[in-house]
């Protein structure tokens, strides 16, 4: 077909080498103005890279106005509302109470520091200083300050503290006793104004942030003044010393200043960009989130983190988007901290965020502009031969991305490229780049300044193009019409050398792997080889492991064996190990059994060291070609895009390997990988004894079995104890494994869900006894055992001599007892003899009749209200106590009235017996079902406790409801509604019901013959 709105060939060939020739010109250009984008100067996809953080939805940890981490692993989190201590699940509250002398006596905090001892002391508005005593679980306040609000803390090298507050610098003593030594530091000078901030150098020098300004105060002289940009009198509110000895100055409305080497002076830091904010906003906090990585929080219009690498000082902003969850929670920074593993926390007013800076190996590219809303969805990429990486999206065109100096441009969607979204992308042999779309075959120019439909004479032009691979100058192209190799000659029309589509076995084709002189093609119900005379269709069979899965074949992949690997997209990955002398395929299947993280596997990919990565619907997979050993990689290790796109990668200039997702792209840098080493601590987070919490800090200061152990009275045996525990890697605390084991009543280790960390006794035996705890890191790696001592006592029956005097008086009266009691048993034995028989007859059906009387429903059989109740208060103590959640089903018949009105009370009867079977036959032997009266029914079960197990629960009992019920000549149809509620921590059994029928209202309003689960 002629393109009667195309130019003719050798004028088409004159414009794309102008076209190209100006690309260069402006190259060129660029590198005498920027100079050359290289490793040297900063990270390849470093401007591009978002940072991800996850977010802690507990109230009480937002409004942080400091941070600590104790000796033993706890994160403290100072806020406007109490002192909070985290272990990565739980947290502990403490706010301030007028009737306790051992309590805060403020709940504003503004300070935390943790000492040489590793005591922890708090800082509060106007509360004073506190010490944490960690043994008893209380305070100890200290009194003697000038003025009580604390704005800083620190160590003096012996033993005490320097205090900051509103009248200038406290000194308390290693005795625990208040001094003026701040004097002899020049620190009365600065009384009038108070010091906000404080900070303490290795040879003993102070640092002190005023409101006037920073002071370097000596020993025996007086304080020296430092300007800061020349001026002096800059509010200063944070000081930093970074692990290369550099000092950072954060002020109140100048932003950030760096101290000179010689201390004279310090000059302010500029933000990189054509404008610079950072020198008139408040900087909050200062952290170091890794040697050469500043961070610097602000708040303001701007506002977020300001993070700069000193190496190349370069900065970069992170702020909130809307548009990416797993941003900064908020713009207004009011505190960070970096705990010991490398986690780094950012407080917010209505939140605290976490972000892990650890895993380098993969960057996530969130957005090609940071201007632009929206995520990058990128159903298609290519790695042009310039460097440049050009990414298909949804509906915006073709995004093209430089790894140093980010967006490049666009082949915008409109005129040339129609909407929708780019599904394929291959470079030309002449520099051109082709395109396959939902509508079509298109190609562009090197820089995607030109772009052109291709036609086709035997294909529809506007016929999808899901696949495009290039060999030399052969185009094979894949979409629902089967598979097609496109000749390319140089300035001429594409020419069909081959087509494939019935002979495919399925003309839907989504991934083409040319192999020497065969081509794989991969289709959404199989796979296929093109040889050079005949089409093999690859026979499947699902439930042969050794066959080919059926399913969808979303990439392809020879490995360095000569090997192809298959990733499907339902069963995972499959491997063809061998060809039998018969001609059979034999293959291996790589499932979530092996370890990959989900069986939608998208997009397969070779790094350089020969290993095999995998894209599917849960994050990211390596595999060892050799051992066929599975790594998955998820939100700990940096992978922030849980979602792939089938087909959508590509390999790096640099060896990065890039997968294309559904909320952007994933850079996988292979040699950047550290194994997760960090051993975290185990803790005990809490003793339950008695049903009463006592002190568990002792348990964490090293003691071990020399720890005064945990004392359960004869009183207490019944209810025993209960000791949670947590260890504190703080990466993902979801995935770290907890076990437990009561050395003399244990035979081995008991295993604990990440989610409970709770290990639970009663009624032990009398004695001396040693629990042991471990917990593991992210990978399974387990700590040491921490040991907590637990003694037993034995009731005043059970004491030993107690014990041989009640033997011994036993004896001699059941001596004289068995003489007076033979003659008399043997007297009455004929007599009872026959009574028992009679009688036991009676109690029997008397018991019987009782039993149903008072817990049966006469009618159906089934247990009553009376019996429901009881069942019902006595899973909610066992909750309570530590026991295993249930979930309360209320079921009720819908339109019942009209069957007793229609055809009588006969068949309403019937329909009621019928119910009663049906909810038997739904239900499992383990779940107890009731007649709460009338038509309500209930059913209490053990186990489904969440609405994914619940779902297929209530779907069996209505479907087995609304089964018609034949009654005489008449079918009687009804249906049932039901709601359901899940035991939650602390509800009450009246609770639990209540939850439970407003839900049943729910699914009532709803239209009945449905369910719906309380919230």
């Amino acid at each position: 077909m002629p393109y009667s709105n195309v130019p003719s060939l050798p004028r088409l060939t004159r414009l794309l080498r102008a076209a190209a020739a100006l690309c260069l010109l402006l190259n060129l250009l660029n590198l005498l103005v920027h100079g050359p984008a290289s490793a040297g100067s900063a990270p390849r996809w470093a401007g591009l890279a978002h940072t991800s953080f996850r977010h802690l939805p507990q109230l009480d940890l937002s409004s942080g106005m400091c941070f600590a981490q104790d000796a033993q692993g706890f994160v403290w989190i100072g806020t406007q509302a109490g002192l909070v201590r985290w272990d990565g699940n739980r947290y502990v509250k403490y706010v301030a109470d007028a009737a306790r002398d051992d309590a805060l006596p403020d709940s504003y905090l503004t300070s935390l520091h943790i000492d040489s001892n590793g005591r922890l002391w708090a800082g509060m508005n106007s509360g004073g200083l506190v010490r944490y005593d960690a043994a008893r679980d209380r305070f100890v306040r200290y009194n003697g300050l000038r003025d009580p609000r604390v704005s800083a803390i620190t160590d003096d090298g012996q033993g005490g503290l320097w205090i900051a507050n509103g009248a200038g610098l406290d000194h308390l003593a290693a005795d625990g006793k208040f001094n003026r030594l701040g004097d002899d530091w020049g620190a009365a000078a600065l009384r009038d104004t108070g010091i906000d901030t404080l900070l303490r150098d290795a040879d003993g020098t102070l640092w002190a942030g005023t409101r006037s300004g920073l002071f370097q105060l000596r020993q025996g002289q007086p304080a020296r003044q430092v300007a800061l940009g020349g001026k002096t009198g800059l509010a200063v509110v944070q000081l930093l010393r970074d692990s290369a000895q550099r000092l950072w100055i954060g002020t109140r409305t100048s932003g950030v200043f760096l101290l000179a080497a010689d201390g004279a002076g310090a000059t302010p830091l500029i933000e990189s960009g054509p404008v610079s904010t950072l020198q008139h906003e408040w900087i909050w906090s200062m952290i170091e989130a890794a040697p050469g990585e500043i961070w610097f929080g602000t708040s303001g219009a701007n506002g977020g983190i300001v993070v700069l690498d000193v190496q190349n000082n370069v900065t970069h902003r992170i702020r909130h988007r809307s548009d990416s969850p797993d941003s900064l929670f908020d713009n207004d920074i009011m505190a960070m901290y970096r705990e010991r593993s490398g986690v780094i926390y950012v407080s917010h007013m209505t939140g605290t965020s976490q972000h892990n800076p650890q895993p380098r190996m993969v960057a996530t590219i969130r957005h090609a502009e940071a201007e632009r809303s929206g995520v990058l969805s990128v159903p298609a990429m290519m790695q042009a031969p310039d460097g440049k990486l050009w990414l298909g999206t949804l509906s915006n065109g073709i995004d093209i991305i430089d790894p140093y100096r980010g967006y490049i441009g666009r082949v915008a969607a409109g005129a040339s490229l129609p909407q929708g979204r780019v599904l394929a992308l291959a470079p030309g042999p002449d520099g051109e780049v082709y395109i396959g779309t939902q509508r079509g075959l298109f190609v562009t120019s090197a820089d995607g300044s030109h772009t052109r439909r291709v036609r086709l004479p035997q294909r529809r032009d506007e016929e999808e193009v899901w696949v495009l691979t290039m060999v030399g100058r052969t185009l094979w192209l894949g979409g629902l019409d089967g598979v097609w190799a496109l000749d390319l000659p140089p300035g001429g029309q594409p020419r069909v050398l081959r087509h494939e589509s019935k002979s495919l076995g399925d003309s839907r084709v989504s991934a083409i792997l040319p192999a020497g002189d065969e081509v794989w093609v991969g289709t959404r119900n199989g796979l296929a080889r093109l040889g050079p005379d005949a089409v093999e269709v690859i026979p499947s069979e699902l439930a042969a492991p050794d066959r080919l899965p059926p399913g969808y074949v979303s990439s392809l992949l020879i490995d360095g064996q000569g090997r192809l690997w298959i990733s499907n997209f339902g069963t995972g990955l499959v491997v063809l190990e061998r060809t039998d002398a018969d001609g059979r395929r034999r293959f291996r299947r790589l499932g979530m059994q092996q370890g990959l993280p989900d069986s939608g596997a998208n997009k397969l990919l070779q790094d350089r060291d020969g290993m095999i990565w995998a894209s599917t619907d849960n994050g990211l997979a390596r595999i060892d070609p050799r051992t066929l050993a599975v790594r998955s990689f998820g939100g700990a290790e940096g992978v922030h895009i849980q979602t792939y796109w089938t087909n959508s990668g590509t390999i790096g200039a640099d060896g990065e390997l890039l997968f294309g997702g559904l909320s952007g792209v994933s850079v996988v840098r292979p040699q950047w990988q550290n194994a997760w080493q960090y051993q975290p601590p185990v803790v005990v987070t809490r003793i339950l004894l008695n049903d009463q919490d006592i002190p568990s800090g002792i348990y964490n200061t090293g003691l071990g079995a020399k720890a005064p152990p945990i004392t359960v009275s004869t009183a207490a045996r019944e209810r025993g104890f209960s000791v949670e525990f947590a260890a504190l890697d703080y990466t993902a605390p979801e995935r770290n494994h907890y076990a437990y084991q009561l050395k003399g009543f244990d035979s081995g280790w008991v295993n604990s869900e990440a989610g409970l960390r709770r290990a639970s006794y009663n009624n032990l035996p009398p004695g001396d006894y040693l629990l042991q705890l471990r917990g593991s890191n992210r990978n399974g790696d387990w700590s040491a055992p921490l040991q907590v001592p637990v003694r037993v006592l034995p009731a005043w029956h059970q004491q030993p001599l107690t014990r041989v005097a009640l033997a011994v008086l036993a004896l001699l009266l059941c001596f004289g007892l068995l003489q007076a009691r033979t003659a008399y048993l043997r007297r009455r034995q004929r007599e009872l003899e026959a009574m028992v028989q009679a009688r036991t007859a009676e109690l029997r059906a008397t018991q019987a009749q009782l039993e149903t009387l008072a817990y049966g429903d006469p009618l159906t059989g089934l247990a009553n209200r009376r019996l429901f109740n009881d069942q019902l208060r006595h899973l909610t103590a066992q909750a309570e106590r530590g026991g295993p959640a249930f979930t309360l089903l209320l079921i009720d018949l819908d339109r019942f009235k009209p069957v007793n009105d229609t055809f009588g009370h006969d068949a309403g009867d019937a329909v009621l017996i019928a119910s009663a079977d049906r909810l038997r036959t739904a239900i499992r032997e383990a779940d107890r079902p009731f007649r709460l009266g009338g038509d309500e029914f209930a059913v209490l079960l053990a186990q489904a406790t969440d609405a994914d197990t619940l779902a297929p629960v209530c779907a069996r009992i209505l479907d087995s409801m609304a089964t018609p019920l034949p009654h005489g000549e008449a079918v009687i149809t009804i249906s049932a509604s039901v709601g359901a509620a899940i035991y939650r921590p602390g509800d009450s059994h009246e609770q639990v019901y209540k939850r439970a029928d407003i839900a049943l209202y729910n699914a009532k309003a709803a239209g009945r013959h449905t369910w719906r689960l309380a919230e």
